[in-house]
C-alpha cells in the first residue's frame, strides 16, 4: 500500500477535509417581547416569572435558565442566563421562532431590572417589572 502523503498546513499547504465553523457563544439571531413580573406565589412565596420571543438558526433547541448572580444595589439587578442546547443530528436550517419562559423563586421583593444573558451577549435588560399585590 502506498504511503500516506504528508500534509504541511504552516507551508501553505490544502489539508483535505470538512472545515468546521466555531459555534458562537449564542445561537440567538434575535430577540423580543420581554417582560418579567413578581407574582405572590402563595405558600411557595413570591415568584419571579420572564418571557421572550427568540430567533434561532434551526427548530429543535432545547432550553434551560440558570440564575446568575445580583448586584448590590437596592433594589437590584438579576441574571438570568438562558443556556440553549442546539439539536443533535439532520436538522433544517431555517430561521425558528420560539418563545423561552423562565420561572423562579423571587429573592428580592422587587428588582431594578432583569438582564438576560445567553453566553457572553445581554439579550435584554428588563425594566419595567410588574409587581402583583
Amino acid at each position: 500500500a502506498p504511503e500516506p502523503e504528508a500534509v504541511n498546513p504552516a507551508a501553505g499547504e490544502d489539508v483535505a477535509g470538512e472545515i468546521l465553523e466555531s459555534e458562537p457563544d449564542c445561537p440567538v439571531l434575535e430577540s423580543r417581547d420581554w417582560s418579567a413580573g413578581i407574582e405572590d406565589g402563595g405558600i411557595d412565596g413570591r415568584r419571579l416569572h420572564v418571557s421572550g420571543e427568540i430567533d434561532l438558526r434551526t427548530p429543535g433547541f432545547t432550553v434551560s435558565w440558570s440564575e446568575g448572580p445580583a448586584d448590590r444595589a437596592m433594589p437590584p439587578a438579576q441574571h438570568l442566563m438562558l443556556e440553549l442546547t442546539p439539536p443533535d443530528g439532520m436538522v433544517a436550517q431555517v430561521i425558528s421562532s420560539m418563545t423561552v419562559d423562565y420561572e423562579g423563586a423571587a429573592t428580592y421583593p422587587e428588582y431594578r431590572a432583569i438582564l438576560v444573558r445567553c453566553g457572553n451577549t445581554v439579550l435584554a435588560s428588563i425594566t419595567d417589572i410588574a409587581v402583583a399585590d
